[in-house]
């Protein structure tokens, strides 16, 4: 796997190869910083969105001038807390989604979460985020 994203590398300027429950590989070929992320262990419902999901929150990070480190953690973070709810746009993780996971896991010294420790300054030090959900906006039709 590393073989060949190092060999897309020299074609595309960063390279991200997603593996589910197994975490990420990235490569950032103008930097030649590499980025490897173990999976973090949840209990998945639903993986319906959870790429779509990463891809976002691998963006915002490189939006926001992030490492490469940061930006596939963050990313791995959003998919894993996505794929706890049922379908696509509605599992997707809000900033109080990823608060209430930092303060409930984000306190242990695990080697594990070490690459989450950006974290720390990036949500508000106060408690009282709110977790939402999105609405269903699919309604039921009689049928003909």
């Amino acid at each position: 796997m590393t073989t060949a994203a190092k060999a897309l590398a020299e074609i595309v300027p960063v390279v991200v190869v997603t593996r589910g429950g197994n975490g990420a590989y990235a490569i950032d070929s103008s930097t030649g910083e590499e980025a490897e992320v173990k999976g973090l262990n949840v209990a998945a419902l639903d993986p319906t969105g959870a790429g779509d999901v990463f891809g976002a929150g691998f963006v915002l990070g490189t939006l926001a001038g992030w490492s490469l480190a940061d930006r596939v953690h963050f990313a791995n973070l959003c998919a894993a807390l996505s794929v706890q709810h049922f379908g696509g746009s509605q599992s997707a993780p809000g900033w109080g989604d990823i608060a209430a996971w930092w303060r409930l896991v984000g306190r242990r010294d695990e080697r594990e979460l070490r690459g989450y420790t950006f974290l720390n300054d990036l949500l508000p030090s106060h408690g009282d985020t709110k977790v939402r959900r999105a609405s269903a906006t699919i309604g039921l039709r009689g049928i003909s």
